[in-house]
């Protein structure tokens, strides 16, 4: 009797342990997505588009959810206190999980050990832009206005202790400006507004702020970041191309979740967003805003924050850049 209520025990114990998985893989609710930044952003906006086209591939409603402020710290440290169980991912950029990390004494995560990474999306690019009042065409140009020009050679950036604000000085050095005023901005938004205004001469920011505002003329994009051209504006030179060596990584967009998510669900999620960057309609969205789909697995989008890390932080410890 004895040996065969050990026996049952075992039998419970055993679907106990299997009932987790499967429970998270079953799982049907709302799934939210944070973003770490304002609606409208481009961030928030590639969130929405694969939201819309997740819910019918999951068969469950996503929802977006805007946590912005520090950068995406405050998403990122919510994010990690969210359940493990299907219900909350995070849109995340290689700012929130790799340069807040090299910046910051206490972000308050580990990019590594306090996430599940679910599935690369894009990358994307840096890129110098300059006010069309400064009737400016090329990065040579550039260089002259600002010798011409000491005492304006500001460039603004997204945020401090970004990757931009360390792309500038790299940009500066070269055009023989080694220290330039890097200005920061509160997001994206607000820097581009003082670009079109002349307010801000020059800013470093993704090429998604600025695209349409180069299309139509209003302002000039220089160069960008990476090692090819980009699809979306393929009139605009590498900087690698041009002789500049240090701005070729790119940005990336990419799903985590909390510590500890089930592989089931993981599994899952990354083929559904997989079959969502397949979809000619969203593609297509993604590469005119200046992005490159690039679907990345769980072990891949890994490799993007280990790479990414390795990259920027000889270049933020050379740059004397003190911890916040």
């Amino acid at each position: 009797m004895q040996q065969k209520r050990r026996g049952l025990i075992a039998v419970a114990l055993a679907a106990g342990l299997l009932a987790g998985p499967a429970a998270a893989q079953d799982y049907t609710g709302p799934v939210r997505i944070f973003v770490g930044f304002p609606a409208g952003g481009a961030t928030d906006t590639v969130a929405r588009v694969l939201a819309d086209k997740l819910k019918d591939v999951m068969n469950q409603p996503f929802l977006i959810e805007n946590r912005g402020g520090a950068g995406g710290m405050i998403a990122t440290q919510q994010l990690k206190a969210a359940p493990a169980d299907g219900s909350t991912v995070m849109l995340t950029i290689d700012h929130t999980q790799v340069i807040i990390p090299l910046t910051f004494k206490a972000p308050g995560y580990d990019a590594i050990a306090d996430f599940t990474p679910l599935a690369g999306v894009a990358t994307y690019f840096n890129a110098m832009g300059v006010s069309a009042t400064l009737n400016v065409r090329n990065l040579n140009e550039f260089g002259a206005w600002l010798k011409a020009n000491p005492g304006r050679a500001n460039f603004g950036v997204p945020a401090a202790g970004s990757v931009p604000q360390f792309a500038s000085l790299i940009v500066g050095k070269a055009l023989g400006v080694p220290n330039p005023v890097v200005v920061p901005y509160k997001g994206g938004a607000p820097l581009v507004q003082d670009l079109l205004g002349g307010q801000v001469p020059a800013g470093v920011s993704s090429l998604t702020e600025y695209i349409e505002h180069h299309r139509a003329g209003r302002i000039n994009v220089l160069a960008i970041s990476g090692t090819t051209r980009s699809k979306a504006a393929p009139d605009v030179p590498t900087f690698q191309e041009l002789g500049l060596k240090g701005v070729d990584k790119n940005p990336w967009l990419a799903f985590v979740g909390p510590k500890g998510m089930p592989r089931p669900f993981v599994d899952r999620f990354s083929r559904a967003v997989a079959t969502v960057l397949r979809m000619p309609e969203v593609s297509e969205r993604l590469v005119k805003m200046g992005n490159e789909v690039t679907y990345a697995t769980p072990e891949q989008v890994q490799e993007w924050i280990t790479s990414a890390t390795a990259h920027w932080a000889p270049v933020i410890r050379d740059s004397g850049y003190q911890l916040q």
